[in-house]
């Protein structure tokens, strides 16, 4: 028999900020070009593949408390793009999830006399988007971790890409070093991306043109004076 998830699972981050207790909709619409190859002697059409494409689109509430998400959608505004993962049925360590680097293109707000005040928000990837897999749930770490392994059934082919969102940190002079690690075997590991040294709230998106190994796993190496990192992590292999 089929398994389904229900929508009310899913959780989207865009750079610092966990957008999932205001959104209540959000799609991504993944594509890629193809170019015609016909020739006189062809008795059909024929094609080869060209550039691939993504958008985002979220729909929800407007929100200026905690999380601030009005603040985050409109720093995105004019910038050049941001981390950003949605995993439609949990972030849990495991599930799927959409990652990439996005420019917000579109922030609308309405307000209605009947109504709650609504916000939509639309994306567009910039560069590849990965269809990839969660590696560390959005959750608090205060000391250094080296999370379970993801199997993701076979070595890549084409490259891999990971996100990291950082949306919450205190302390005295934290520190946070984050770095994925894949393996053949699940028992050796190397390193394969390595984030920027985090110290404060932030993201980034990182890729690799190497090929990564069949599993993969999160280490974070955590510093300074209790020091606290809520943290995901999500990694992808290239299509």
């Amino acid at each position: 028999m089929p398994t389904f998830s229900h929508g009310k699972d899913a959780v989207v981050l865009l750079d610092n900020t966990n957008l999932s207790t205001t959104l209540t909709d959000v799609a991504v619409s993944l594509t890629a070009d193809v170019n015609e190859t016909s020739t006189f002697s062809s008795s059909a059409k024929s094609f080869i593949s060209g550039l691939t494409d993504g958008t985002a689109t979220a729909s929800g509430y407007f929100e200026t408390s905690s999380p601030d998400s009005d603040a985050e959608y409109l720093a995105q505004l004019g910038s050049s793009g941001s981390a950003f993962s949605i995993a439609p049925i949990g972030y849990t360590r495991g599930n799927p999830a959409t990652l990439g680097k996005v420019i917000e293109t579109s922030y609308d707000r309405s307000a209605d006399v009947a109504g709650v005040v609504a916000v939509a928000v639309a994306f567009q990837f910039s560069d590849d988007s990965f269809d990839g897999k969660s590696l560390v749930a959005p959750a608090a770490f205060t000391t250094t971790s080296t999370e379970t392994s993801v199997d993701f059934g076979a070595a890549g082919t084409n490259g891999g890409g990971a996100v990291l969102h950082v949306t919450a940190a205190s302390g005295t002079s934290p520190t946070l070093d984050a770095k994925i690690q894949t393996s053949a075997d699940n028992a050796s590991f190397s390193d394969y991306i390595t984030f920027s040294q985090k110290t404060a709230v932030g993201s980034e998106y990182k890729t690799s043109t190497s090929n990564p190994a069949r599993y993969a796993r999160a280490v974070l190496t955590i510093g300074g004076s209790t020091p606290s990192f809520t943290v995901a992590i999500s990694f992808g292999q290239g299509i």
